[in-house]
């Protein structure tokens, strides 16, 4: 876009050390891969090794690296039929035998904070229906096993790890991990294999505009974001944005809705800028932004990357009159590194907060859900745990109106799901959807939050459920 600048090269050189030793992988675009299945059930030894294509997200658009990740699909599919025949379907399983979920999330790299938050979302419902016996299935009360799996925030380390939970334990239904990038590149295996993702914390578009029908997600979407934000800055006067992003999928995403939203709503937009999602100096960046003046500053990125935007504000002394980031804020660790007087006046958009008005019957409110998270974990929630305990309900539902596990029979139930929860209604979007989009919860509405001197979230937009005011970012020394 005309006047917008970009990142120089320096600022991509610096990248965060990984907590994890990569997978024995060729980790540059084009050089020769392969990747072992191992132990497929019924197989002594480890299948060859076979050509795959993993998914990288740049900007938005899809990379391949060598191989296709559709052919991996076809190639294992065949290898395990061939070995052992047709899979039999749900409804020939013992009704005593649990029902088993697959979850390839994050516990190390770079979207570890948001994976544990994911992850004890799912420990959350997962709990709640087996103290209730397990789930209503036909009558039969059937309780719910979980197998989780490190995905390290990296995208071939999910994809075979999202095979193995299919084809060695022979899951009935998958919980994505965080993050729309590595997301997408699991739910390709999904549908190849007929098994119903959900989404529990991605929500970008390209999620849902690739017609997979074995992906469901009950949260707003990436498009909606920063919208209430927007407009509670405009009402507030602002004319000019910065806007700085990370270069994954689902940020580029919020980039592209926030900067199409802002021009429409007459600001102007002074700056934009791309860095690595796991750079950790971004001065060039954010000297860049500061350089031009905007009235708001908006950052979309995860945690780290909000908190590392936060200390690169004060460092340079630079406060604009407003801050706006994606994810960070909504986190417990946000305010616990920076501390509370660093943290007060930042915003965010927030998918849920917790509140009577919202209630069901598996949950109580959602401030009973908050209550019980606090007591379970020893901190308050951010919205992705709601989010994944949210997609557990969606599944529960589904299973309980379906009186089957069959994919297809719950995959109908889901679409014809219009459910008030605890996180507010759930609704997916069809085939036939105005969006375009398919599996999304399209018309879910986000707000917008900001930290008082407390570290407390306060809902500040929309105007009808704000609680205060939108308050301008205090100067660093002022703190």
């Amino acid at each position: 876009m005309s006047g917008h600048s970009d990142i120089n090269d320096n600022d991509r050189e610096t990248k965060a050390s990984r907590a994890h030793s990569d997978p024995p992988t060729c980790r540059s675009i084009g050089c020769a891969k392969t990747v072992s299945i191992l132990s497929i059930t019924g197989l002594s030894s480890a299948v060859d090794a076979f050509p795959a294509q993993f998914f990288y997200f740049w900007s938005g658009q899809i990379m391949s690296r060598t191989l296709s990740i559709a052919s991996t699909a076809v190639f294992v599919s065949s290898l395990f039929l061939m070995g052992h025949g047709p899979v039999a379907s749900a409804d020939q399983a013992s009704a005593a035998d649990p029902i088993k979920i697959g979850i390839a999330v994050s516990d190390t790299g770079k979207f570890a904070i948001e994976g544990h938050s994911t992850k004890h979302g799912y420990e959350m419902w997962a709990d709640q229906v087996n103290a209730r016996g397990g789930i209503d299935v036909a009558g039969t009360k059937r309780p719910i096993k979980m197998i989780y799996y490190d995905d390290q925030s990296e995208p071939e380390t999910a994809i075979k790890l999202v095979q193995r939970l299919i084809s060695q334990d022979k899951v009935d239904f998958l919980f994505g991990p965080y993050s729309s990038g590595l997301t997408i590149a699991t739910s390709a295996i999904a549908a190849k294999y007929k098994k119903i993702m959900f989404a529990g914390a991605a929500a970008a578009n390209s999620v849902f505009d690739h017609k997979n029908k074995y992906v469901f997600s009950p949260l707003s979407l990436t498009s909606s974001y920063n919208t209430s934000g927007l407009e509670a800055l405009k009402a507030k006067g602002v004319k000019t944005i910065a806007v700085m992003h990370s270069d994954d999928a689902p940020m580029t995403d919020v980039k592209n809705a926030t900067v199409k939203q802002a021009e429409a709503m007459g600001m102007k937009v002074l700056s934009v800028q791309t860095v690595p999602a796991d750079a950790t100096d971004i001065t060039g960046a954010m000297r860049q932004m500061q350089a031009t003046k905007p009235d708001a500053f908006i950052e979309a990125g995860t945690t780290l990357m909000g908190l590392l935007a936060t200390r690169t504000m004060r460092n340079i002394g630079w406060a604009p009159t407003y801050v706006l980031m994606v994810q960070a804020p909504t986190e417990v660790a946000f305010v616990k590194e920076l501390g509370a007087a660093n943290a007060e006046g930042i915003m965010a958009p927030t998918q849920w907060v917790p509140t009577d008005r919202l209630k069901d019957d598996y949950f109580g409110t959602a401030q009973d859900y908050f209550d019980a998270y606090v007591k379970k974990y020893g901190s308050n929630p951010s919205y992705l745990p709601a989010g994944a305990s949210a997609a557990g309900l969606s599944l529960q539902w589904a299973i309980e109106k379906a009186g089957s596990i069959d994919t297809e029979k719950v995959r109908q139930a889901l679409l014809a799901m219009k459910l008030d929860s605890f996180f507010g209604l759930i609704a997916y979007s069809g085939a036939d959807d105005p969006s375009g989009l398919m599996g999304a919860n399209v018309h879910r509405q986000m707000l917008t939050i900001q930290l008082d001197a407390q570290g407390h979230q306060v809902v500040v937009a929309p105007p009808n459920i704000a609680e205060a005011p939108i308050q301008p970012l205090k100067p660093w020394d002022a703190r």
